[in-house]
């Protein structure tokens, strides 16, 4: 009997971890596999759905390959001439990063930070190491805003009411039209107290498809054929311009 009372006990512990477990966990789904990029892509925003433990902040992030940008830095040669003057290269930063949070994360302590765009400035690389640091980091996260590939949104994901111990979350990332093909992740964090609870990461491709797949493999497979394509459209451009000067002319 008591062989059976301790095996009904550990069974229970066991049951009991498992379901603390998954109260930890971060369960979310991406409404599609791939960013198809076609002869009218602008853009694309992806369906994030899911839930995370009662009482955490969520955020959602779209992130690129770590990688590294070379810049030209441009000054006045002997006080007189603009032109470039150092090579820079800022390595260790993400092609893309997409930060979006159902609150502001400058109230979700290191973490929050770490996260965010602040985060992502803080492990960026600097080379040379003389370069002034405290200047050129804002420029070039300013650069990467303006170009859409990287931003930060608060409130941009939803929380619903809490329901045994869980809090389903749905947002949408916004992808610009910058994006290059390749691999992308999107992560999911659950941050509580300063920390994150618990976290996922799920894959995402983004693809050339159409036109722009046909043109990219003429180019960087059959070079001859895309040289001629090339050609041939140039010619016809050039007959279409002609034409229209020349019906523009014979009005007058």
């Amino acid at each position: 009997m008591k062989r059976i009372l301790l095996i009904l006990l550990g069974v229970g512990v066991l049951l009991a971890n498992v379901a603390a477990v998954q109260a930890a966990q971060v369960d979310f789904t991406v409404g599609q596999s791939a960013v198809n990029m076609d002869l009218f892509y602008n853009g694309a925003s992806i369906p994030v759905t899911g839930s995370i433990p009662e009482g955490a902040l969520v955020v959602v992030r779209f992130i690129g390959k770590i990688g590294e940008v070379t810049m030209k830095q441009k000054g006045k040669a002997m006080g007189l001439l603009w032109m470039n003057m150092n090579t820079l290269h800022f390595s260790n930063m993400p092609a893309i990063c997409l930060v979006e949070s159902s609150a502001p994360l400058a109230g979700a302590g290191r973490a929050g930070e770490k996260l965010g765009l602040a985060g992502v400035a803080e492990s960026i690389v600097i080379e040379p190491a003389s370069a002034d640091r405290q200047m050129l980091l804002p420029e070039i996260l300013k650069l990467k805003k303006s170009e859409g590939l990287y931003r930060e949104d608060a409130d941009a994901v939803k929380l619903e009411s809490a329901k045994d111990g869980r809090q389903a979350f749905s947002g949408q990332v916004r992808v610009p039209s910058r994006l290059s093909p390749g691999e992308y992740s999107i992560e999911v964090f659950a941050v509580k107290d300063g920390e994150v609870i618990a976290q996922d990461v799920k894959p995402i491709a983004a693809r050339l498809v159409g036109a722009p797949a046909f043109i990219a493999n003429l180019a960087f497979n059959h070079g001859t054929w895309y040289g001629i394509l090339a050609s041939v459209i140039a010619m016809a451009a050039g007959l279409v311009v002609g034409l229209i000067f020349r019906s523009k002319g014979g009005g007058h």
